[in-house]
């Protein structure tokens, strides 16, 4: 894949998730004195800041900041781009549209098709391993 286009998708990866991050932080009223912002500063009051900030995202958020990360560290691992379950490139349109997405439009539909034959809950058990956030294992699952 060209080098300037995972570059280019992946500074849209960043702004997507920093927006998402300051959309939740601008719905929260700042409820800190001066003397607490200081202390903010520190390693230990930022970590508070973060863990309150995961809580307050709503879950579509925390799906989509999950779905970022993963994108993101499968640029940094060089696997960024490959579908998952064919192993071959996903076209770049497709990225563009969708930088989180692991998986080739061929493969996407696949999915889905089997999605709507299992139907409900038992589709998605069937088919979490080709969802759009990645478990660490990629290229480690079976062929399907």
């Amino acid at each position: 894949m060209d080098s300037q286009l995972i570059t280019e998708l992946t500074e849209l990866l960043y702004r997507r998730r920093s927006a998402l991050l300051e959309s939740t932080m601008a719905e929260t009223p700042e409820t800190t004195t001066p003397e607490e912002r200081e202390s903010e500063i520190e390693e230990s009051a930022q970590i508070d800041r973060i863990t309150r900030l995961r809580h307050q995202l709503d879950e579509r958020d925390q799906m989509m900041i999950r779905a970022v990360n993963a994108a993101l560290n499968r640029v940094a691992s060089g696997t960024y781009g490959l579908c998952k379950r064919c192993k071959e490139e996903i076209a770049p349109a497709r990225l563009r549209v969708l930088p989180t997405a692991t998986l080739c439009i061929d493969c996407a539909g696949a999915v889905e098709r089997t999605r709507s034959l299992a139907g409900g809950e038992n589709a998605e058990r069937l088919c979490i391993t080709y969802d759009d956030f990645d478990d660490g294992s990629y290229g480690e699952e079976d062929e399907a």
